[in-house]
């Protein structure tokens, strides 16, 4: 599963933490997080999940799994994906470059 993007938003006394994975074949799920935002609350958190073919579709189901288990959705914004990229293959031939080779003694 890659991470595709972030979520995060609030929905009544909750604020929403989650992100969208690829399943492979054009598929998503979003994995999201409801923490209640009252000090010291007697709420419970959640966690839920939402499958969707595309990024639309599974932000629409995420809102409305959302709103059936806490209430209304106030905001819910996608956020790109954080994880660090590799190196693209040019880059990887400047570091080598810059190493100076080392090559064994001369035996005689």
């Amino acid at each position: 599963m890659a991470k595709k993007a972030l979520l995060r938003g609030s929905a009544g006394h909750y604020r929403i933490r989650g992100t969208i994975c690829e399943l492979g074949s054009f598929a998503y799920r979003a994995y999201v997080h409801l923490i209640p935002t009252v000090a010291r609350s007697t709420l419970s958190r959640w966690v839920v999940s939402a499958d969707g073919m595309s990024l639309k579709e599974v932000i629409g189901a995420t809102k409305a799994r959302v709103t059936s288990t806490v209430g209304a959705v106030s905001t819910l914004e996608l956020l790109p994906k954080t994880a660090p990229t590799p190196l693209p293959d040019a880059d990887h031939s400047a570091l080598r470059r810059r190493v100076p080779r080392r090559f064994p003694p001369p035996t005689d």
